[in-house]
């Protein structure tokens, strides 16, 4: 076998971060916002991962959520933990207008964050706990996003101390301790024999892998918004679209990715005219979205900004 090179090392110190250590700091963080929030109020439970518990939190999830909640939280992979935290309705909290938002809607999105960026600070500035887990479970979120849309299995030093550094501070937003991460970072080449890179490699492959699942989920979605925007809307038609797109949106986020048909062009017809002005940028985005979902052969991962190769006709 040959020897790693140190960009190579990089790659496989921050995969075995990513796949081993994440988990268990989305865990520990959701345990500690569920006991917080619903572990004192009278017919509830502090979370022990029983049956009854995650019961509890698919009944204040409305009794709908891609959270396993038949399995346990252990078996929880990071997709999971996301949706069962910043995306989670459990942990809405209302916004200035009295409306319940996720703490994603909440403290997530007004931040904009573009692809393969981070947020600058993960510790709320008015001492805001909720908007504290907000942020630092989306900068793991957003950690984990960059590395499976990575392209080569390198990672430079600067990008390496970057993410290192990234997901210390989100771990100890968490209250999590870093000492796992601390001793990963100082592993060297014999640490990584070649059953132990083949397993980061299937690691990372899942992951990809999910995010494909998870748009194929949303597909049916996606084609009741196609087919609503065809018709004349109402207020109330709008209403439902704003409420739709609001859906999808954050599903797209959670797994930041897209697939398109190699060497295509695709090319969006719609009825444009038809619908509302405000609702255009969101219906064609999900549109193509759908349409490239249906049209790949060999799906390539992208960030958001990169599915450009779409036009609407008039």
């Amino acid at each position: 076998m040959q020897p790693y090179g140190d960009e190579e090392l990089n790659y496989f110190k921050f995969s075995s971060i990513m796949l081993n250590e994440f988990p268990k700091a989305l865990r520990q963080a959701f345990k500690t916002m569920w006991d917080n929030t619903f572990g004192h109020r009278p017919g509830f439970q502090k979370w022990d991962d029983s049956n009854a518990v995650r019961n509890f939190f698919a009944s204040e999830e409305g009794g709908l959520t891609r959270v396993p909640v038949h399995q346990s939280f252990n078996e929880w992979d990071c997709t999971a933990l996301f949706q069962a935290t910043i995306y989670a309705g459990s942990f809405a909290l209302p916004d200035s207008k009295g409306d319940q938002k996720t703490l994603s809607d909440l403290y997530v999105k007004p931040r904009g964050v573009p692809p393969g960026s981070f947020h600058t600070y993960v510790v709320s500035p008015g001492r805001n706990n909720a908007e504290t887990f907000a942020l630092a479970i989306d900068q793991l979120r957003l950690l984990r996003n960059l590395l499976c849309h990575s392209r080569s299995s390198e990672m430079d030093k600067t990008a390496f101390d970057q993410c290192i550094q990234e997901a210390g501070d989100a771990f100890k937003a968490l209250g999590v301790t870093t000492n796992s991460t601390d001793a990963i970072e100082s592993l060297t080449e014999s640490d990584f024999p070649t059953n132990e890179v083949r397993k980061l490699e299937q690691g990372i492959k899942e992951e990809t892998r999910a995010y494909i699942t998870f748009l194929e989920a949303t597909r049916s979605g996606i084609e009741e918004l196609s087919q609503k925007v065809e018709s004349t809307a109402s207020k109330e038609d709008i209403a439902i679209l704003e409420q739709k797109i609001d859906e999808l949106i954050t599903a797209q986020q959670e797994r930041g990715v897209q697939t398109k048909s190699s060497g295509n062009i695709l090319t969006l017809t719609c009825e444009y005219d038809r619908i509302p002005s405000f609702l255009r940028t969101d219906v064609s985005y999900f549109l193509c979205l759908r349409d490239a979902c249906a049209q790949a052969t060999s799906p390539k991962l992208l960030y958001p900004h990169e599915l450009t190769s779409h036009r609407l006709t008039k």
